[in-house]
């Protein structure tokens, strides 16, 4: 066979567009495929979409009359210009306006070609909407003609939804009409043989397969009809199909890839993480809980130490801002002088300059506990004197931070280490 056997994987095979969207969605005009307990047989049945057998993930059959399978060489292109490009190659060769076509890109034929599937783009998105609104992911979807198991040096042909799915090489395929009566489906296998012949050397063998015993009469008459030998059979298990029609959706590859992972091994791994996280989550809010308990305690310390040293203080907002404040005023009145007053910054930034001190500066301000100094361009006469001058105030207990320049004077604050 042209590739493995699906077993194991739920498939639909869905019926031609000309159906309409009303009977696809009420009559019995699926063909369901499930696997039998052991997974060594599948069974098919028909079933309309609400009683379709229970399946999470499926693969979908599209009718071989509904996808045109068009070789082409393909533009010097890659990537979202090489998609924009598809349309104009297969234009020629449709019934419809392309506009309204979905193009999916297939593997290669022979050595510069490579394989286009095109299918309606409202019938692929309303039958693939159909199943997800049901809760049934799709892993893939395929043209019906090419999912068909291939014999060495034969033929496949499927008689389902009187109709014809044709397969005659790895990437070659099409559809053709039937119907209900014997005769006509006699003819109709016959002209779709004969027009496959047409493009290839006709085959020593056919496998027929249809979901209908009733084709086998006329399955028998087309073989002696065109003297082939043609092997009945019911409908197999699909094969992979060389072409995804999922390609030609936008944003399929994400969707495809979280198809695909069996979430069920998942589960533990996801539940050991949640559990995890609400561990995590619950001890930060009882970590946070007690930071603030005990913030709320040391405010209440800090407010009972204040009125203690100032008893005479009506409002306490920030206790310890306001502490610093009366402290303040005490050494003021004391005649006291604090660390970040004038003399005692100058006295510590004088040590910190040096002998070079008297040289250094163009100008100095105080403000606010802040010396602002100004610095000759001529004692700065390198990074490695800003360094050297930013360490020796750090030696001090001084913080020297330079702002910009002003003029030919470089500016810098100077305040105490906090």
């Amino acid at each position: 066979m042209a590739a493995t056997l699906l077993k194991r994987t739920s498939a639909v095979w869905v019926p031609p567009r000309s159906t309409g969207e009303r009977a696809f969605a009420n009559e019995p005009c699926l063909i369901a495929m499930t696997p039998s307990p052991d997974g060594a047989q599948m069974r098919w049945s028909r079933s309309s979409l609400e009683a379709l057998p229970a399946m999470k993930t499926t693969v979908l059959l599209f009718d071989a009359r509904d996808v045109t399978l068009i070789p082409v060489k393909l533009p010097p292109l890659s990537g979202t210009r090489l998609m924009r490009a598809l349309p104009n190659l297969v234009e020629d060769a449709l019934l419809q306006d392309v506009n309204s076509c979905a193009i999916a890109l297939g593997p290669r034929v022979g050595d510069e070609q490579r394989l286009l599937a095109v299918i309606d783009r409202g019938w692929l998105e309303y039958v693939i909407g159909a199943f997800e609104r049901r809760g049934i992911r799709i892993s893939a979807a395929w043209p019906a003609q090419l999912a068909l198991p291939l014999a060495p040096g034969g033929w496949s042909v499927a008689c389902v939804h009187q109709g014809l799915a044709v397969r005659t090489g790895e990437t070659e395929g099409f559809g053709w009409s039937a119907s209900t009566d014997a005769d006509f489906r006699t003819e109709a296998l016959a002209c779709a043989i004969e027009a496959a012949a047409q493009a290839a050397p006709r085959a020593e063998s056919i496998d027929a397969f249809a979901d209908d015993r009733a084709w086998q009469v006329s399955v028998d008459r087309a073989s002696k009809r065109l003297g082939v030998e043609m092997r009945f059979s019911g409908l197999p298990a699909p094969v992979p199909a060389p072409v995804d029609l999922l390609e030609a959706r936008q944003g399929t590859a994400g969707r495809r890839w979280l198809a695909s992972i069996d979430w069920r091994a998942w589960r533990i791994p996801a539940a050991l993480a949640a559990g995890a996280l609400a561990a995590f989550l619950i001890g930060l809010n009882l970590h946070w809980g007690r930071l603030a308990q005990e913030r709320a305690v040391l405010k209440v310390q800090m407010e009972s130490t204040f009125r203690q040293a100032f008893p005479n203080a009506q409002v306490i907002v920030d206790p310890m801002l306001q502490m610093q404040r009366q402290v303040a005023d005490l050494r003021l009145k004391a005649g006291q002088t604090g660390p970040d007053d004038f003399l005692p910054l100058l006295t510590k930034f004088s040590a910190a300059l040096g002998a070079r001190g008297a040289d250094a500066l163009a100008g100095l301000e105080y403000r606010d506990g802040r010396l602002r100094a100004r610095f000759r361009d001529a004692f700065l006469d390198g990074p490695a004197v800003r360094d050297g001058l930013v360490a020796a105030c750090a030696q001090q207990g001084l913080k020297l931070q330079f702002e910009g320049d002003e003029g030919s004077a470089a500016l810098a604050v100077v305040s105490l280490q906090s």
